[in-house]
């Protein structure tokens, strides 16, 4: 079967089974694509405490329990969104956790790229953009999480795309939303999902090369921003971003703060 004979107008199952077809070979032997589901990353969280190999992949049509970062309601419409996780089994500690948000966020926006979405950009800490005449506008938003057993961590990242807007803009009142749909002609969710993972799989052999790239991508290093964490908000210049994936801020009295949790709100320049 040739990619362009397996669409998302194929049954989940037939999807499912092109893809680890396709992908067998990049190191993905454990993939699934279901029509509904409550949360892909709770699925596969569930499914790597009983044993299922690190690269395992859930994809779903429909999500009715979706969550984001900081437990936010992650909300989509059925057939309208690439929602997929991944699981990374991690025997070492080489590694910081936020490694592995950054490989699937890398990983998409690298393929929207080759889509010609080549104005999307990473928003710190691992949210998609898009950017446009209305400015710039959510795309995609990634959320890791964990579990330690014996001795390794098994980490789920969930990545939510809008590939069209449908509803969105009244579910999601007074938020900046977009979609691929919004920004040009949106690709088959079962060719993108394959180009996502075909990139993950380039990043697991070439790891030192994903801080590089992230800045390379990222919208917030070098704007002015004010963040929002748990106890404070700090206004400043984005500086950088660590190997962990924190932020550095470099404030007006010459401090700097080291962010590892919090939510960017670009200012004007």
């Amino acid at each position: 079967m040739s990619i362009t004979k397996v669409s998302e107008k194929n049954s989940p199952a037939v999807r499912a089974a092109f893809l680890e077809k396709e992908l067998k070979t990049n190191g993905f032997s454990n993939i699934s694509w279901v029509d509904t589901t409550g949360s892909t990353n709770a699925d596969l969280l569930e499914e790597a405490l009983n044993g299922a190999p690190t690269l395992s992949v859930i994809i779903a049509d429909h999500q009715t329990d979706g969550r984001g970062r900081r437990d936010r309601k992650w909300i989509s419409e059925k057939d309208s969104a690439l929602l997929m996780s991944v699981l990374f089994r991690v025997t070492e500690s080489s590694h910081p956790l936020g490694t592995y948000s950054m490989k699937l966020s890398l990983s998409a926006c690298h393929a929207l790229h080759e889509y010609g979405f080549s104005n999307v950009r990473i928003k710190w800490p691992n949210d998609l953009i898009g950017n446009s005449t209305t400015g710039k506008k959510k795309l995609a938003g990634v959320l890791a999480q964990s579990v330690v057993k014996a001795h390794e961590t098994l980490v789920v990242v969930g990545i939510g795309i809008n590939v069209f807007l449908g509803n969105l803009n009244e579910s999601l009142s007074g938020q900046e939303i977009t979609a691929l749909s919004e920004l040009g002609d949106p690709p088959d969710r079962v060719a993108l999902t394959a180009k996502i993972l075909k990139n993950l799989a380039l990043l697991e052999r070439n790891e030192e090369e994903i801080l590089d790239n992230y800045k390379l991508l990222s919208d917030t290093i070098g704007q002015n921003v004010r963040v929002k964490t748990e106890k404070e908000e700090i206004t400043g210049v984005a500086l950088d971003v660590t190997s962990s994936g924190s932020l550095i801020i470099g404030r007006a009295d010459g401090n700097r703060n080291e962010i590892f949790v919090g939510d960017v709100i670009n200012l004007r320049q």
